[in-house]
């Protein structure tokens, strides 16, 4: 079952006469990693609270997925996606922003790409869920993650230890240059990385970067020093960042 009764809310949005906004953040945690949890972001969302004087114009949540090894994927994904549509009908959310880190971005990435591989896999989320929140998507903050197995392993062989546990076969996986991927065209995309990651080198955040400018899609990058992996998602530049673009309409 989704872990929907583990989603956070931050902040609930009381700017009634207005589009219903929400920001959604997913964490990360290499899909095994029970240290990682919705509430990795209350720094980030008192950051956001602080610097919209505690009335942003939009609402903020955090929501949680199943780790591996005990489920493996799509599990985490139609997790995302279940929870995502929980949230949109229970909150009556009308702009959906998603920010996710690490393979929390991973699976935003999922979301955006349309997952291809996975159309007759009979346990993932309904294909009209998956278009709600393709429907719904404003913003995606995609920070300091992983877009290609292939490339991951080949970069870091060791890394194999928390991809095996997620994967039955890295093949389950899109990589976003082999894929006849759909990004909605209403979805703004962020590519965030910070250069002091010492999990991850540039490569993989260039990896997508190359993929968007072969889909010719226009996305936005913001590249500076946010501190090493675990820190960028509760570092303050970020969050202004993420402010300053939800204010752009």
């Amino acid at each position: 079952m989704a872990k929907y009764e583990q989603t956070v809310t931050f902040h609930r949005s009381n700017r009634a006469s207005s589009v219903h906004r929400a920001i959604v953040f997913i964490h990360g945690g290499a899909w095994i990693d029970k240290n990682n949890t919705p509430h990795d972001f209350d720094e980030l969302s008192q950051c956001l609270l602080d610097l919209a004087d505690g009335n942003p114009s939009f609402s903020i949540y955090a929501i949680e997925y199943r780790l591996s090894p005990t489920v493996k994927h799509p599990a985490h994904i139609c997790d995302v996606i279940e929870n995502l549509v929980k949230l949109v009908e229970q909150e009556g959310i009308e702009e959906l922003n998603l920010m996710g880190h690490s393979v929390g971005a991973t699976l935003i990435w999922q979301v955006l790409s349309g997952i291809p591989s996975l159309a007759n896999v009979k346990s993932f989320a309904t294909p009209d869920k998956q278009k709600l929140i393709r429907k719904l998507l404003k913003r995606c903050y995609l920070v300091d993650g992983i877009y290609s197995l292939s490339e991951l392993l080949e970069e870091y062989p060791s890394y194999d230890y928390f991809v095996s546990q997620a994967f039955k076969q890295i093949e389950d996986y899109d990589d976003p240059k082999h894929s006849q991927v759909t990004i909605p065209l209403n979805a703004d995309i962020y590519v965030i990385y910070s250069y002091r990651d010492e999990l991850l080198s540039p490569r993989q955040s260039n990896y997508l970067c190359s993929a968007l400018q072969k889909l010719n899609k226009p996305f936005q990058s913001y590249w500076d020093d946010f501190g090493e992996h675990n820190e960028v998602y509760s570092n303050a530049r970020v969050a202004q960042y993420i402010l300053h673009t939800m204010q752009m309409h």
